[in-house]
């Protein structure tokens, strides 16, 4: 949300020259707390707007020089008479009071003109004044004179900036860089301020920000400019509270900022002086209620306003407490155990540093002071105190349950070893929620076996390596995926074993922890491994193979081309699925489904192309051999399930057309041909004994075929008729023999 208020009073501060006399402490109070008395937002949107106005608006206490041309004959303008002059009215704030004015502030003075010498000199002193590390005079390149001689040419840029950059180089910009990791070194003027050779080191406002450009800023509001404006008398009465209010408000933002990324708590502390009358109630710190308020009602204007901003400040310290104390009751998941114990570490860290601030002097003194004015948040502050202390003590016992826990964790090796490990772990579970007074509640011991089974799934997704099993080594993969999903069963018996005793162990605990939420993550990545093995199972079946030629008939050359059709279409699925491997063994990524559903869709389109195939081979199949070889080149297919029962089919088709060389055979036999006389003997003989090869080889083809095909339901009834024949041939050789 943008606040109008703020956004004016900058715009009024960029806008006025006139006070560059003042410090910034002043710059602050006239143009920018003191222009409306409610301007006290202390929002993100204003305080990075206050941060970067006190970065590049850093003025000096120096007489601005006025240009000839445009300022020779204009009076000073007094501040404090400006700011009384001015409307205040919410509704006309910010609107300059004469048209005059906006068009003296329009106006552009003429630039400055320097002699090659003189420009040359104050380059060099640009130069020296920078300290950044490790530069030499060779770091300087053209372009950066350039820019510095540019920004001494032309009054109307304020900040001048050098930084190395992310390659080390040096630049150097009329802006706030941003993409300075490791600092810069800046130099400011007030607008249109003329450097010369002889004023230079005497108006120049020159310093460095480090890379921690936030820390820097309220260090040096902290420690220079508001010791400044809260010691300074040069204020009427009627402004300072408002100026010190927001000085104040600003400054809490601030410190939060700075600090709470850090994981740390920070309570700002004010560096006013407390009034004489803060000393005198603390000789006689026991102060009946009466007099205490009595107390109160004896204060000047100035020591209430005191006290106002004071329980403003408490106020925020207890804001900042309760967050830091609601942390400590979150139950949230943090995945593995180390991650909770790092969790509850920080929050230790945070509460120890928070208690010892408490013992700060001063803050006691500004506790006495508001409980000797019966101030209604020290009471709530004490109480939080307490709390603080609970909370604290808790923590170091949370740290330490949480630290063997970690300890134990690392003995884990899924998918390897398991069962013992495990084990081990949710007997320690089972302690520390007999003896922890914060797990013993079921939604915080749910925490931990939650952790518990981040730690396993995480282990055994590091076990597997996704990119060799989708580039083709989809046999081994299948082997390491049914590993993990076999680790995944073992610890679902490991718990359910260990937690069946929690009644015998406490008779009073509660173990109503949802077995559902604890292996949410386990059977989630139990399913993700199937899906995997259904990709390495299609890799298997429909990936490339190195042979060519195997499809025989007049049409093979078209089916292997059919064949190589159907490969490219299922790597162009594959590809899709490596593209998003990352996603397929996080848990907690739920847009994986969509992709597996897509690659079960195309491999539908596949299975489909190969029925027709496989139908289109066996349309051309005439014998006992050519039905054989046409399923030894299509045996890949018999992995799928649709597939398999296609070509299960084809092979009875097989086992038919063997029935019919049977039968052909049988009927030659029975047939009665005319011989001549003298040959009638030996040919009986020969064709008997070629009927018999011929059968005796096709049925070993067959049954070789079998032993790699599988049995088939024509099978029994087929061998039944073969051997009836062969039995027939047998005795007419026996007949013709006698």
């Amino acid at each position: 949300m943008t606040c109008t208020p703020m956004i004016l009073a900058m715009n009024t501060f960029m806008n006025t020259t006139s006070l560059s006399n003042h410090s910034i402490t002043q710059i602050i109070v006239d143009r920018f707390a003191l222009f409306n008395p409610n301007i006290g937002c202390t929002c993100h949107y204003c305080i990075d707007k206050i941060i970067n106005y006190c970065i590049v608006l850093d003025m000096p206490n120096k007489k601005e020089q006025k240009m000839e041309k445009t300022r020779a004959d204009k009076p000073p303008v007094d501040p404090h008479r400006e700011f009384l002059d001015m409307d205040t009215d919410e509704e006309d704030f910010g609107r300059q009071e004469s048209p005059e004015t906006v068009e003296e502030l329009s106006s552009e003075p003429i630039k400055p003109v320097f002699d090659e010498q003189d420009l040359n000199t104050l380059v060099q002193y640009v130069k020296d004044l920078t300290v950044l590390p490790s530069i030499k005079n060779s770091d300087w390149s053209q372009d950066c004179h350039t820019i510095i001689r540019e920004y001494f040419e032309n009054p109307a840029y304020s900040l001048l900036s050098i930084y190395l950059n992310v390659e080390g180089a040096l630049k150097v910009q009329l802006s706030v860089p941003e993409e300075s990791h490791s600092g810069f070194v800046y130099f400011l003027r007030t607008p249109w301020h003329v450097f010369t050779v002889e004023n230079f080191q005497a108006t120049v406002v020159f310093g460095s920000i480090n890379r921690d450009a936030m820390m820097c800023i309220l260090k040096t509001m902290e420690n220079m400019y508001v010791p400044v404006a809260l010691n300074s008398g040069e204020w009427p009465e009627i402004i300072r509270n408002n100026l010190f209010r927001n000085l104040h408000n600003f400054l809490m933002c601030l410190t939060e900022r700075v600090y709470k990324p850090m994981g740390l708590t920070k309570l700002y502390i004010p560096k006013e002086k407390l009034p004489e009358i803060a000393m005198s109630m603390d000789e006689k710190p026991s102060l009946s209620e009466e007099n205490r308020q009595r107390v109160s009602e004896e204060l000047d204007e100035s020591e209430k306003a005191l006290i106002e901003r004071l329980e403003g400040i408490v106020r925020c310290w207890i804001r900042q407490i309760r967050e830091v104390l609601t942390s400590t009751s979150a139950n949230e998941t943090r995945q593995i155990v180390f991650d909770e114990l790092q969790y509850w570490t920080a929050i230790y860290f945070d509460l120890c540093c928070l208690h010892d601030q408490l013992s700060n002097e001063e803050i006691q003194s500004i506790l006495r002071l508001l409980e000797n004015v019966c101030s209604p948040s020290v009471d709530s502050f004490h109480l939080l105190t307490v709390q603080l202390h609970e909370g604290l003590e808790q923590a170091a016992s949370i740290v330490t349950y949480l630290k063997v826990l970690s300890d134990a964790c690392n003995d884990l090796k899924c998918p390897d070893e398991i069962e013992e490990p495990v084990t081990k772990i949710m007997l320690l579970i089972l302690f520390i929620w007999t003896e922890s007074s914060f797990y013993n509640i079921p939604s915080n011991i749910e925490i931990l076996c939650q952790a518990v089974s981040a730690q396993v799934v995480q282990q055994c997704k590091e076990y597997v390596d996704l990119q060799a099993l989708l580039e083709g080594d989809a046999e081994n993969g299948i082997t390491v995926l049914q590993k993990c999903i076999s680790c995944c069963q073992t610890y679902r018996i490991v718990y359910d074993k260990v937690t069946s005793i929690t009644a015998s162990i406490k008779s009073n605990g509660d173990w109503s922890v949802n077995v559902r939420t604890v292996f949410n993550r386990v059977d989630t990545f139990t399913r993700r491994c199937y899906d995997v093995i259904e990709i390495c199972n299609a890799l298997i079946v429909f990936g490339r193979r190195n042979k060519v030629g195997m499809i025989g008939s007049a049409k093979g050359t078209q089916y292997e081309a059919y064949c190589r059709r159907i490969e490219d279409l299922f790597y162009e699925n594959l590809d899709e699925i490596k593209l998003v491997r990352d996603d397929i063994l996080d848990v907690a990524k739920s847009t994986w489904l969509e992709n597996m559903q897509k690659f079960r869709d195309s491999i539908m389109e596949l299975e489909n192309m190969v029925k027709t195939l496989i139908d289109c081979i066996f349309e051309e199949v005439q014998n006992v051999e050519e039905g054989i070889e046409a399923i030894y080149a299509l045996q890949r297919f018999k992995h799928r399930g649709s597939l398999c029962d296609t070509l299960s089919m084809k092979w009875v088709q097989v086992w038919k057309i063997f029935g019919e060389e049977i039968k052909h055979c049988n009927s030659s036999i029975t047939l009665h041909k005319a011989y001549h006389p003298l040959f009638q003997y030996h040919m009986k003989d020969a064709n008997l004994l070629c009927i018999t090869r011929y059968l005796e080889r096709l049925f070993h083809m067959m049954i070789d075929a079998s032993d790699w095909i599988g049995d088939c339901i024509a099978e029994k009834h087929i061998l039944e008729q073969y051997k009836r024949v062969i039995t027939v041939i047998d005795n007419k050789k026996s007949h013709n023999k006698s």
